[in-house]
């Protein structure tokens, strides 16, 4: 046999990859500790990648004999002990003079572990087959790459890209997306790899045809050559020319030669069935059960099957059966084959394999395709489903229902494409029920695909001639459909005017379908009138609808959650459907990163709209990904990041953005932020001018959905320009109150008392602080201690100023208001009025207390045992200290506390 793989020597056509590895594994390599200007060099982990059998087991040995004064610890993963490849490093570290700690207190580790590496020139920690270890040993190895960049220590990790254990491919995730890691993929042999190990093994120099077609079958895995090489024998150089189909023809004419017939005839049925039971094989063969298991024993023996099961050794040998088939007969193996395995209660999709390869489809053979894509679509492959969707469709291109299943599946991935299949496939549909229904699916579609102007003049179409012909139940459902699709486009709000109220007598207290409550919720909201109404509805809407089957209602409902200040019933629901939604993740996601701005967590918000902003990169989603980009950018300019937020912003600028009712008002507020933290004053007053046109041309009348008046008069109080800003906070007091929620009332008191000149303009800002403290705007409320604070400066009470001051930046790094904190970092310095605020005043009083015992050296470990909780719940606090707090790690914990977390940090600018 062949060892294309051999230990103690190159692995063939690896060249290029050995030097890469030796040039990064080889004492003196960058990486290895070393220090140029102060700067660590980082790249300390390299991770092997490949299928199985292409060498990757091989290529380590190999790079790892070439080394030379470099201590090597090496270990592997096993698939039924995940812990085996950290058991085994520890007991060489052992053996090679490394004082035993325990390893679940890393610290206390790595610091022996530290003491020791630091006399030696290089060491390399090597991992086999890492795809099986455990968490904790992933984990620990983490932490060792990470911690190790001073030290000369070089990490190598093999990992198969086909198996592992459950879970196997996230927990690495991190580990590969590391700054310091470079990941190698093994690729096929090259040709010239391959014509070697073939000279190899004929003894003289192979054919041109020979080896393209050792390349064709092998694929250019080694493992698979070697054994085909094995199988083949000693092939004579120089055979024939042959190509294409007679390549495999040729392979299994050597393999099958003195094989009887009736054994090729079972190994046929095995390549067309793949792995089944006997009988099944016995019958496509049609041979006798008995005959088909000698057929079986004498197919393992020729090393043509598996020595288990029923499958061959490679697959080269059963597509070569299957290429050596006639096409029509392929057509009756096949046919013959779904009817066995559609008796014998087979899955749909097994059978529909089959079924794919015939010219011609018979009337069952195209419902059970539909049946496929049904179970395709239930477990997440909307792929496979139009693989089986589409052949059916164009076996029975007049099918109405076909139609509409194929279009829905295209809408899962191509939004677009699949609104316009579903806006033919309702021409299709003659019963008028079936034509509601498809209606309904095409307002859903249109949601996604931002085509809601279009699919309100359909639905209306649909609801005028079909009016009598639908039960109560069904228009109703239709009707609230049409109400959520129009309030997401600007221009069909007028269509509207006749269907958006409830048409039941009772009102909406009778209303019993969830998308109407939900339209009944937003457009109370949105009026400005009725907050109490607005949440009953919506919390109605949302226990009357499963996002699974119809999410479409979500959105209107937590928008007038969110106007009403019942945050918390709408994260709850944003979070039910980011789980139960994927196809709209990235929206919900960031809904719920704008809620986070809106509750002052913007720690969180920026975490959630990061994420959305990272998928809907991918796979675009509703409003074509606008939401996310105009969430992420909101924070961004909260936090200070001005040029990013102008990035996302121009990025969210688009048709799609000026069609959508709400958003378009949004985008210009926050536009209109970003430039006042620019210094752009007068275009951010225009932009925030703007936004107020674009609410009223749509008749929103609700002063909370982007509240530019209350934000302009800041902005004119701020120069001076008091009787402007008084006119535009009389503007919007008056609907704010009328609202009459706390936030409300509070923003419209803060805005007429910094409009106010005089002796009592600090009484008005301290009734606006109190208001605002009771409701769940910490933003707003930290604005109010800040203009408390400079008011009671301007007045030359520099205590009571230090103490609103101190509050708003408390405020500030709680909520992470960058651009609110330096204004009062501004303002104390000016008043030299020092900061007496912790960096832990971010932190919520549990993060506070790990933070300080993980500041001072503390194991998670040891502060899960103090605290009674879990290991992986420190772990979460940390993460959330660390976003925070914007550091990487324990290290720069313990430089932001200064090692005593009772030292005040002083504010910018003061001295």
């Amino acid at each position: 046999m062949v060892d294309a793989n051999r230990p103690g020597r190159a692995p063939a056509g690896r060249d290029d990859e050995l030097r890469r590895l030796a040039a990064r594994l080889s004492p003196g390599a960058p990486g290895h500790g070393s220090v140029i200007k102060g700067s660590v060099i980082k790249g300390s982990v390299i991770v092997v990648r490949g299928q199985a059998g292409i060498g990757k087991t091989s290529l380590l040995d190999a790079a790892l004999a070439a080394l030379t004064d470099t201590v090597v610890f090496r270990g592997a993963g096993a698939p039924d002990d995940g812990a085996a490849a950290s058991r085994e490093l520890l007991a060489e570290l052992s053996r090679a003079g490394v004082r035993a700690s325990d390893p679940d207190d890393f610290a206390a580790w790595y610091e022996d572990f530290a003491d020791w590496a630091g006399g030696r020139s290089a060491i390399v920690f090597a991992v086999d087959d890492v795809q099986w270890c455990d968490e904790p040993t992933v984990r620990w190895l983490s932490l060792l790459a990470r911690h190790s960049t001073r030290l000369p220590v070089r990490m190598i990790l093999v990992r198969s890209a086909a198996d592992g254990s459950e879970g196997a491919a996230e927990r690495l995730a991190d580990l590969e997306s590391w700054y310091g890691t470079e990941v190698l993929d093994l690729g096929p042999l090259p040709a010239e790899a391959v014509a070697a190990l073939a000279r190899e093994a004929v003894g003289s120099e192979p054919g041109e045809a020979f080896v393209r077609h050792c390349v064709e079958q092998s694929g250019g895995n080694p493992l698979l050559l070697r054994e085909m090489l094995d199988e083949l024998g000693k092939v004579a150089s120089g055979i024939a020319p042959v190509a294409g189909s007679a390549a495999g023809a040729a392979l299994i004419h050597s393999l099958f030669a003195g094989v009887p017939d009736y054994a090729r005839k079972v190994a046929t049925a095995i390549a067309v069935l793949g792995g089944q039971d006997l009988s099944l094989v016995a019958r496509l063969a049609k041979v006798p059960a008995r005959t088909a298991g000698t057929a079986v024993e004498l197919l393992r023996s020729q090393h043509i099957l598996a020595a288990e099961g029923f499958s061959f050794r490679h697959d080269p040998v059963r597509d070569g059966l299957l290429d050596a088939l006639e096409p029509a007969e392929l057509g009756r193996w096949r046919r013959t084959a779904a009817i066995l395995l559609s008796d014998a209660a087979g899955s749909p999709e097994e059978v529909a394999e089959h079924l794919l390869e015939l010219a011609e489809l018979d009337s069952w053979m195209v419902d059970l395709l539909r049946d496929a894509a049904s179970c395709a679509c239930d477990r997440g492959a909307p792929w496979d489903a139009l693989r089986y969707l589409r052949p059916a469709a164009a076996a029975r291109p007049s099918d109405g229902g076909l139609a509409v299943q194929l279009a829905e599946t295209v809408a899962l991935l191509e939004p677009d494409s699949g609104f316009d299949l579903l806006r033919r496939a309702l021409e299709l549909q003659q019963d008028p029920v079936d034509r509601a229904r498809a209606a309904v699916k095409l307002g859903r579609a249109a949601l996604v695909a931002r085509r809601c102007g279009t699919a309100v003049t359909v639905l209306d179409r649909v609801l005028t001639v079909l009016g009598g012909e639908m039960d109560q139940q069904l228009r109703g459902h239709l009707e609230g459909l049409l109400c959520l699709v129009g309030i997401e486009d600007r221009d069909s709000l007028a269509k509207l005017d006749t269907r958006i109220q409830p048409r039941n007598s009772g009102g909406p207290e009778t209303v019993v379908d969830a998308r109407h409550l939900a339209v009944c919720a937003v457009v109370a909201a949105l009026d400005g009138t009725r907050p109490r109404e607005a949440a009953e509805w919506a919390m109605r809407a949302i226990r009357g609808y499963t996002p699974t089957t119809d999410d479409s209602a979500v959105s209107s409902a937590v928008l007038a959650l969110l106007l009403t200040d019942e945050v918390d019933v709408a994260r709850d629901e944003l979070t039910r459907a980011i789980e139960l939604v994927p196809a709209q993740r990235s929206e919900y996601l960031a809904f719920r990163g704008l809620l986070g701005h809106w509750c002052g967590d913007l720690a969180t918000a920026a975490a959630d709209a990061g994420q959305a902003y990272a998928l809907s990169r991918r796979a675009e989603g509703r409003t074509g990904g606008v939401v996310p980009r105009i969430a992420l950018a909101t924070v961004a300019a909260q936090q200070g990041d001005t040029s990013k937020a102008m990035k996302l912003l121009r990025e969210a600028d688009s048709p799609q953005l000026w069609d959508h009712t709400v958003m378009r008002p949004w985008f210009q507020l926050v536009d209109a932020r970003v430039h006042w933290a620019a210094g752009d004053r007068e275009a951010a007053l225009k932009l925030f001018h703007l936004c107020g046109e674009s609410l009223a041309d749509v008749g929103i009348a609700n002063p909370l959905l982007a509240p530019w008046w209350f934000e302009a008069a800041c902005l004119l109080a701020d120069e001076g320009r008091f009787e402007a800003a008084a006119d535009l906070a009389a503007e919007g007091a008056e609907p704010a109150v009328r609202w009459g929620t706390p936030r409300a009332i509070g923003m419209a008191k803060l805005a007429t008392a910094v409009s106010t000149r005089g002796p009592g303009r600090i009484g008005l800002i301290e009734e606006a602080t109190a208001v605002l403290a009771g409701s769940p705007a910490r933003l707003e409320e930290a604005l109010a201690e800040f203009h408390l604070g400079r008011a009671l400066v301007d007045a030359g009470d520099t205590a009571a100023a230090r103490t609103h001051l101190r509050r708003c930046v408390e405020l500030s790094l709680r909520t992470g208001d960058r651009f609110l904190l330096r204004r009062a970092q501004r303002t104390a310095a000016g008043a030299g009025i020092p900061s007496e605020v912790t960096p832990l005043a971010s932190l919520s009083p549990a993060e506070r207390h790990i933070a300080r015992l993980a500041g001072r050296g503390v194991s998670n470990r040891v502060i899960a045992e103090r605290l009674f909780v879990t290991v992986r719940t420190i772990e979460t606090h940390l993460t959330s200290v660390y976003r925070k707090l914007r550091i990487t790690g324990r290290a720069e914990l313990a430089v932001v506390l200064g090692h005593t977390d009772d030292r005040p940090a002083v504010l910018e600018g003061v001295r």
